[in-house]
C-alpha cells in the first residue's frame, strides 16, 4: 500500500533500519557514490571491463555493468535526504499488484550478488529479468573451482559456442559467466533447447 507521497507504508515503518536500496543515478556514478560514502553510506556499484577504442588505440575500460544504477546500503530516512539534496539520484522502482514500489533489495540476495559479480568480474554479463528464460535450461551445481557450491541455470546463447552459466536474481535479473565444464553437475536436466 502507498501513501500520498508516493512511498510505501512497509518502508515508512522501518526507516532506521539499513536496507539495500537499487538507485538511478543519470550517467553519474561517480558523483553519486561519492556522496553517499561521504554521508557514511555503504555502497555497491558492479563494473565489467569492457574494450573501447580511445584516440585510435584500443584500451580496456571499467564501466558499470548495470548502466545507471548503483545500490546503498543505509535507512531509508539517509537515502531520502541525500536524494533530496541531489535530484539526479532517484529510486529504482519495480511494479507490484499493479502499483510501483521502491526497489529494495534483501540483504542476503544483495550479499549473493555482489559476492557472485565480483567473482565473475573478467567474464561477467548482466541480463534484465525479461531477457532470459531460466526455465529452458538445465540445473546445475558448480564443483571446484572458483564458483563451488554455486547453484544456477547453463544456458547457451543463440551464436555462441560456450554455455553460459547464470546465477538468477528475484529483484535483479541475471548474471552470467563461462565455466569450465568439468566443473558442471547437471542437477536437473530441461527437455528445451537452450535460448537467450
Amino acid at each position: 500500500m502507498e501513501n500520498s507521497t508516493g512511498t510505501s507504508t512497509l518502508i515508512r515503518k522501518t526507516t532506521n533500519e539499513p536496507q539495500w536500496f537499487a538507485l538511478k543515478v543519470s550517467r553519474k556514478e561517480s558523483l553519486a557514490i561519492s556522496l553517499l560514502e561521504d554521508a557514511g553510506v555503504r555502497v555497491y556499484c558492479p563494473t565489467a571491463a569492457t574494450d573501447t577504442t580511445i584516440q585510435g588505440k584500443k584500451v580496456i575500460v571499467e564501466r558499470p555493468l548495470i548502466p545507471n544504477t548503483i545500490f546503498a546500503f543505509a535507512p531509508f530516512r539517509t537515502i531520502n535526504a541525500i536524494k533530496n539534496l541531489h535530484t539526479f539520484i532517484t529510486y529504482s522502482y519495480r511494479k507490484e499488484k499493479g502499483k510501483y514500489k521502491i526497489l529494495q533489495v534483501p540483504k542476503r540476495e544483495m550479499e549473493r550478488f555482489i559476492d557472485s559479480s565480483t567473482k565473475m568480474k573478467n567474464d561477467i554479463t548482466y541480463f534484465q529479468p525479461e531477457e532470459v528464460e531460466l526455465k529452458k535450461g538445465d540445473k546445475v551445481r558448480i564443483v571446484g573451482g572458483l564458483f563451488d557450491g554455486y547453484e544456477g541455470t547453463l544456458l547457451k546463447a543463440k551464436g555462441r559456442a560456450k554455455r553460459m552459466f547464470l546465477i538468477n536474481f528475484e529483484l535483479l535479473g541475471a548474471i552470467g559467466t563461462h565455466i569450465e565444464p568439468q566443473y558442471i553437475k547437471v542437477i536437473s536436466k530441461h527437455p528445451l533447447k537452450y535460448t537467450l
